[in-house]
């Protein structure tokens, strides 16, 4: 039986995840989630293609789940790499 390490290779999104996170990142996981879902539900939730395509003008009124996981990393202290992991996880599409 395979060990598992303190990180684990994602398949969706291809970033190394770690599997112990602590209850900041945790916390600010939780968060980019709940912002990514609402970003999805009101149209704003564009992929890395889109936003390039957009850069600019409309592109700054919506949100990638870089900008998502960026932005709660800087207001909670959480980790972004593993906030990222997680927001590719549940949105493949949009990573």
């Amino acid at each position: 039986m395979e060990e598992l390490s303190a990180s684990h290779r994602r398949k969706f999104t291809g970033r190394t995840c770690s599997l112990h996170l602590n209850d900041v990142t945790q916390h600010a996981i939780a968060l980019a989630l709940t912002r990514a879902e609402a970003a999805l539900a009101e149209g704003r939730l564009l992929s890395p293609t889109e936003a390039m395509a957009l850069a600019g003008g409309d592109a700054s009124t919506r949100e990638t789940l870089f900008s998502l996981a960026r932005a709660v990393a800087w207001e909670t202290g959480g980790n972004q790499d593993d906030i990222l992991c997680r927001l590719g996880e549940r949105y493949p599409d949009y990573a």
